[in-house]
């Protein structure tokens, strides 16, 4: 029989991590997500699928017999690390949520010109000697009005990246780049909105429906069995 109230609890951080991105994705004004911030809010994404899968699969029983209740925190702080050395392990990378590849390209010159910062473009490839930086910028296959800025090149300055990403999320330029696409991506927010909207209703309605057992389930977990 399949397991309802389990599924709930892995759904909610699911919903909102969609709603979360149905909102960014629809605002006018450019959201600037790095590739760490990315892995971190998908990693929120599935906690509740690794709570209820490979760490309740996988629980230590011996080490629940030495630390009893504290045992799920430790596991908790656990997943939490492995995310986070996941995030700061990934490439360097953007993610620019509401303007195109040629808007962002278009944008980013402005800034670089504006900071005077020596720079040199090739098509959509940008060199930064002085930060020791390549990156080339691509459109999101799945996403109109949302772009991409990727490393490139075997050597990887990320002190560079962070002082580029200070000047331009710091910069009016960006802030204020409005109507660099034609209109926000109404149709997809609106449908993960919806997604998220569901998974958190479904949530509610499993969990509400069998509080009963979500208690017993809870002091099986903090239990250890």
């Amino acid at each position: 029989m399949f397991d309802y109230l389990r599924l709930s609890l892995g759904l909610i951080p699911l919903g909102v991590y969609l709603i979360v991105m149905g909102f960014l994705a629809m605002r006018r004004r450019p959201t600037l997500l790095t590739s760490g911030q990315e892995a971190l809010l998908l990693g929120f994404a599935l906690m509740g699928f690794a709570l209820i899968g490979p760490i309740e699969l996988f629980f230590p029983t011996g080490a629940y017999a030495a630390l009893g209740q504290w045992t799920w925190l430790l596991l908790v702080a656990l997943y939490g690390l492995l995310v986070l050395l996941f995030a700061l392990q990934r490439q360097p990378g953007w993610t620019v949520l509401g303007l195109d590849s040629q808007g962002f390209r278009n944008v980013l010159g402005e800034i670089l010109v504006k900071g005077d910062i020596e720079h040199a473009w090739l098509g959509n490839h940008l060199q930064i000697s002085e930060w020791d930086l390549q990156a080339m910028i691509e459109p999101s296959r799945g996403f109109q009005g949302v772009s991409h800025l990727n490393a490139t090149g075997k050597q990887r300055n990320i002190l560079g990246w962070y002082q580029l990403e200070r000047l331009v999320v710091s910069s009016p330029l960006f802030s204020q780049a409005r109507g660099a696409t034609k209109s926000p991506n109404w149709v997809r927010s609106l449908l993960l909105i919806a997604l998220g909207g569901m998974s958190l209703a479904l949530a509610t309605y499993w969990i509400d429906k069998d509080m009963e057992r979500l208690q017993r389930l809870i002091s099986e977990i903090l239990m250890g069995r």
